[in-house]
């Protein structure tokens, strides 16, 4: 006769352990990257709370006339050129207050640059552009050197004449 084969023991089923060596590795693996996002993400984001630093306050631009008429005689020509100014400024009141008390040697300055200017300066396109800048500078120097600030930004011829 034929033996019938005798069933199969079944299979030992794995341990506790075995099922959930998988879903802990994942588990603590998912921690760890959570704890290290955590730890490192402020480093790269920053703040939403922290306060920045305040802008530098802009004094307004301000207008200063300089009551002196400018008048010298061009180089080289019998021919002279008389001038009115102002200068703007967003110094303050820091740097109006010092254009007023150095008024004589700003005039002085601006009498030497009239005075070293030829009519072909003044002739030639962007002159006078050229004889403002150069009076900024001046300005600016003389208010450095007697009170420690330079704070003209602009200079305006207000009027104007050659002859």
């Amino acid at each position: 006769m034929v033996e019938a084969a005798a069933p199969a023991a079944p299979a030992p089923k794995p341990g506790l352990l075995k099922r959930l060596a998988l879903p802990l590795i994942l588990l603590l693996g998912g921690a760890a990257a959570g704890a290290a996002g955590a730890y490192f993400m402020p480093a790269l984001i920053p703040a939403s709370h922290e306060k920045k630093p305040p802008a530098p306050k802009v004094a307004p631009l301000e207008y200063v006339e300089i009551p002196n008429s400018f008048t010298a005689n061009l180089k080289d020509t019998g021919r002279f050129v008389q001038v009115k100014i102002a200068i703007s400024t967003q110094g303050g009141e820091t740097v109006t207050e010092a254009v007023k008390r150095h008024q004589i040697a700003i005039v002085a300055a601006v009498l030497d640059i009239l005075a070293d200017t030829t009519e072909a300066d003044l002739s030639n396109p962007g002159g006078r552009e050229k004889l403002t800048r150069q009076m900024r500078l001046a300005i600016n120097d003389v208010l450095q050197r007697k009170s420690g600030i330079a704070g003209v930004d602009d200079v305006f011829l207000t009027s104007f004449v050659m002859q």
